[in-house]
């Protein structure tokens, strides 16, 4: 998938990285952060020497893939550490506040293992993703290597920088002493700004999952009904509520079905809510789904929505990677006009956008699109060129290649 380049190949291939996340992949093929793991993948095959530096999940030990070492560092007994993993730790803090305790060790154990690592290697480039709270373990590391330290903002961040007391003044005074920083998308990037006034690089990231359209792979659909599609956690700022609130209106109009993939706290909720307006035939929602069939949910779809809102705790979608894969394969994509989503989403030209908590407008663009074969693929395919031409993986890789530089 990624080659090296001839430019700087030798200080690329001398250049040490250790990478701080608050969650990584477990194995090569999984669905947690696959971008994520791409960008590892990638940054290696062009000569970087990259560490992983992540949490444990359940008691996992520390492992490698595609030749990149991830070291997990422990901070509870195995039952306990599930702070970081699947739907995030503000979410899961929300659900049940006694998790917050957990970060305490987390912090301890997390700051412990970037010291131990980079005493015995001095890397060059210290990369802390999710910069709050791990700026501060990074900021360690970093006097300790005497590293560059670089940061990732992906929008998350912000929900848990509000609720920390002073925590935009711990913030400001980690953003400060960061030597690059990086946001992935231009939202993001103005949120970062509201607390301190740092230069800042637009990086996105990309699909993580790669889809294939040989005509072979897509399976003959078996009704006349169209589908809508979508993908992610089942957490109040998707929007998925609205998105049921609008399949009886979108029905009156144009046969359709809609899937819903993903797992999360508002799961049974959900089912609920399609069981009271009598959708249950209509709509399926799928849980959690082997990578196989979530391809093959993509390609038989019609359109693809991301209905996000902002949610009660003003958490939103920092750039929303489902829709960039979705618009990899040609496919219309309607979302609302929330957050990093507006990097992506144009109106009218690489997609529909709608405002959101908005249930009847989300139906009458959906009915637009599923009931006009031209203007789908019309946007459909401005939408695959679009992500061709700002959201490859080499562009991604070779940006954040001349950061660490």
């Amino acid at each position: 998938m990624f080659g090296p380049s001839k430019a700087n190949e030798g200080l690329r291939s001398e250049m040490k990285v250790l990478f701080i996340t608050s969650t990584f992949s477990l194995k090569g093929d999984d669905s947690l952060v696959p971008w994520m793991r791409n960008l590892v993948v990638g940054l290696k095959s062009k000569g970087v020497d990259l560490e992983v530096l992540a949490p444990a999940i359940k008691g996992s030990p520390s492992h490698k893939i595609s030749d990149v070492q991830v070291h997990r560092f422990r901070y509870a007994p195995a039952p306990l550490e599930i702070l970081t993993q699947d739907e995030g730790a503000v979410s899961k803090i929300r659900k049940n506040p006694f998790l917050a305790l957990l970060s305490i060790p987390y912090m301890v154990f997390g700051t412990i293992a970037a010291v131990r690592r980079s005493v015995g290697s001095k890397y060059d480039v210290i990369h802390v993703n999710w910069p709050f709270p791990l700026g501060l373990i990074g900021l360690v590391a970093k006097w300790v290597s005497r590293g560059k330290l670089v940061f990732t903002f992906y929008g998350a961040e912000f929900a848990l920088i509000n609720k920390i007391p002073f925590g935009k003044l711990i913030m400001s005074f980690i953003l400060k002493r960061a030597d690059k920083v990086i946001a992935i998308s231009e939202y993001t990037k103005k949120k970062v700004q509201q607390i301190a006034k740092v230069r800042i690089a637009v990086i996105p990231f990309t699909s993580g999952i790669q889809i294939l359209t040989r005509k072979s792979e897509i399976r003959s659909k078996v009704t006349k009904d169209k589908r809508v599609l979508f993908v992610g956690r089942l957490i109040e700022r998707k929007g998925v509520a609205y998105l049921i609130d609008a399949v009886p209106e979108v029905i009156k109009s144009v046969g359709a079905k809609v899937d819903i993939v993903g797992d999360g706290p508002l799961l049974d909720q959900l089912k609920d809510q399609v069981r009271r307006k009598k959708l249950t035939g209509v709509v399926t929602i799928h849980g959690r789904v082997s990578e196989a069939k979530l391809k093959e949910l993509y390609l038989i779809s019609d359109v693809f929505v991301l209905p996000a809102i902002t949610d009660r705790w003003g958490d939103t979608e920092g750039l929303g990677v489902v829709l960039l894969e979705a618009m990899s394969i040609g496919k219309p994509v309607v979302a609302t006009n929330v957050g990093g989503i507006t990097d992506i989403v144009k109106h009218n030209k690489t997609g529909y956008l709608v405002s959101e908590k908005n249930s009847l407008a989300l139906a009458g663009v959906l009915v637009k699109v599923l009931g006009d074969n031209k203007l789908a693929r019309r946007l459909g395919a401005s939408g695959q060129r679009f992500v061709k031409e700002s959201f490859s993986w080499e562009m991604i890789i070779e940006k954040t290649l001349n950061i660490y530089q």
